[in-house]
């Protein structure tokens, strides 16, 4: 920030600069600011003879000594109509004799000089300075994931009475709830691209309309019967809307968050899922004890509506360095934005697909969120099932048992978080380091659990039903870590492209978890052993990590370059 700057007149700044003045006036102003800038207030950063803006996410430029008139000249307009502003014109104007200094002196970009952030060199709009700070934007992140698991998780409960009223087996039971994952794993790859190329609030807000609407569907689906097929359509649909939530709320991370606090951030939003888990498990026991099944779903399904009153009106469409870059560049043309995670894409063409595809850090990513895509979903489908068939416990008596553990994972994913950040920040470790480490708990804890759960016996005779309780409490909740591992490593490999990696690996994870639902309602019918599906998922989370172990990592992958 540059104080005290000697006054100077707009004429002897833009139009009376010749040699006299040049000599007199402009040279000892220019050496005047150049001494000034070692006293300023605000981090030093070494730029090119212009102004420039930068930010977490962005640097906007100004590109020449005429531009920095123009907009000086739009400052003294609106300071003439009374327009506050961010800085002292005096200030503002002796930026603009240092961009003549260069001009005058034909330095080339090259000599390049220590200079100050000068954070606002133009008007604020009020609807941009009155933008929600980044904590608001993933608060209402973390409350639309937890409804967004309250809806996929309330049908594991209700398709037990459900089951017993339409006389469906374990087959169909898991045709029904793997329906939901082929709709998700579709939008997941569409909700990517377009939440990169347009509005993430847009795309956020209309997948929980989506959503809601045919959560509050299902009830009427289910009756209408027809072999399944309505049911079948609208839990697709369902997830259909539900699928483009999580690589919104990546992308809108990207944009709003500061990078310091991204670990903790992705933390919550991804753990306030658990806390969705919970709230379904534990809730929807009681209201259909109350009222039937059936209305659980309707409750269900107001949620997001209402959700929507507070997102419209307190989140813009853009974040605010976004905002300001198009507001620059519509009003002169002369402001460059380079940020990576804000430059939009235009077209399927410009995703870098083969350089995907040829990238083994994002092979490493899809392994260990595929393994993530089936554990927590096999658990999270069946485990009301399992205590009810091989303990003999009601959705009741075994809601506390299954939702404890999401309790767990929420409390440790949380944790994980915060430990990340200060690893990284503290350089502690590497992000590549910090990754791992906190991915290694996350899928080695679950797999040696259930290891260990496969060789126990289960059911009233000889088994024990507290011990059984306590492993699966630690493979949901040991899983919490992977907040901080796999959970925040798309942003990591590229902020801008971090919407669609999601998309992609959580695409794969959809359908691979769609696949094991199913799988594990036809090994039931056949082999009617929970050991067999709880050994299997182990496998499939050791596998997982010792693919992110190989070819992960958390450095930034230069995809255009």
């Amino acid at each position: 920030m540059i104080s005290g700057c000697p006054p100077v007149t707009l004429s002897s700044v833009g139009t009376h600069c010749n040699h006299r003045v040049h000599a007199q006036f402009v040279r000892p102003v220019g050496h005047a600011v150049c001494r000034r800038h070692l006293r300023l207030r605000h981090s030093s950063k070494t730029v090119s003879p212009v102004a420039a803006v930068n930010k977490d996410e962005g640097q906007l430029t100004v590109q020449s000594p005429v531009a920095a008139l123009k907009r000086l000249q739009s400052r003294l307009r609106g300071a003439e109509n009374g327009a506050k502003s961010r800085r002292p014109l005096s200030q503002l104007m002796c930026v603009c004799v240092l961009c003549l200094v260069f001009r005058q002196c034909k330095l080339q970009p090259q000599s390049a000089f220590t200079w100050c952030t000068v954070g606002a060199v133009d008007h604020v709009p009020a609807e941009e300075a009155a933008a929600p700070d980044y904590k608001v934007v993933v608060a209402l992140c973390a409350a639309v994931s937890l409804i967004c698991s309250i809806d996929r998780a309330s049908i594991s409960v209700a398709i037990v009475p459900m089951a017993e009223q339409y006389g469906w087996s374990d087959s169909v039971k898991g045709a029904i709830s793997s329906s939901f994952f082929l709709g998700y794993t579709i939008t997941n790859l569409i909700g990517g691209y377009v939440a990169t190329k347009y509005s993430s609030k847009v795309v956020l807000g209309g997948g929980v309309v989506l959503w809601s609407l045919f959560t509050v569907f299902t009830p009427t689906a289910a009756d209408l019967g027809l072999m399944l097929v309505p049911l079948l359509l609208s839990r697709g649909i369902m997830g259909a809307g539900e699928g483009v939530a999580f690589p919104a709320i990546s992308n809108l991370f990207s944009n709003w968050v500061p990078v310091s606090a991204k670990s903790r951030s992705l933390g919550l939003a991804y753990s306030a899922g658990q806390i969705g888990n919970i709230v379904a498990l534990i809730t929807s026991p009681l209201i259909i004890n109350q009222f039937g099944w059936k209305s659980a779903f309707w409750l269900y399904g107001t949620l997001g509506l209402t959700w929507m009153l507070a997102w419209v009106p307190l989140v813009p469409d853009q974040p605010p360095n976004k905002t300001r870059a198009a507001r620059q560049l519509g009003g002169s043309g002369n402001i460059e934005v380079s940020s990576k995670s804000e430059q939009g894409v235009n077209s399927l063409g410009d995703v870098p697909w083969r350089r995907f595809l040829n990238n083994k850090a994002l092979w490493g990513l899809v392994a260990v969120h595929c393994s993530f895509g089936v554990g927590p979903l096999v658990c999270l489908s069946w485990l009301p099932s399992y205590y009810s068939d091989e303990w003999g416990l009601d959705v009741a008596k075994s809601s506390f048992l299954s939702g404890l553990p999401w309790a767990i994972s929420f409390a440790l994913a949380n944790l994980a978080g915060f430990t990340a950040d200060n690893l990284i920040n503290k350089k502690v470790l590497t992000i590549t380091a910090t990754r791992k480490l906190m991915q290694g708990i996350a899928s080695l804890g679950p797999a040696t659990c259930l290891t260990f759960l496969a060789m126990q016996k289960s059911g009233p005779d000889g088994g024990n039903l507290m011990l059984s309780a306590a492993l699966l409490t630690g493979t949901l909740g040991l899983g919490g870590f992977q907040a901080a591992g796999y959970g925040s490593n798309h942003q990591d490999l590229s902020p801008k492209y971090s919407g669609i990696l999601f998309g992609l690996t959580n695409a794969s994870a959809s359908s691979a978890g769609a696949l094991a639902v199913f799988a594990t309602g036809v090994l039931l019918d056949k082999t009617d052993s929970w050991s067999v599906i709880f050994g299997a998922v182990a496998v499939v989370y050791a596998l997982g990590f010792a693919g992110f172990a190989l070819l992960g990592s958390g450095e930034l992958q230069y995809y255009d370059d």
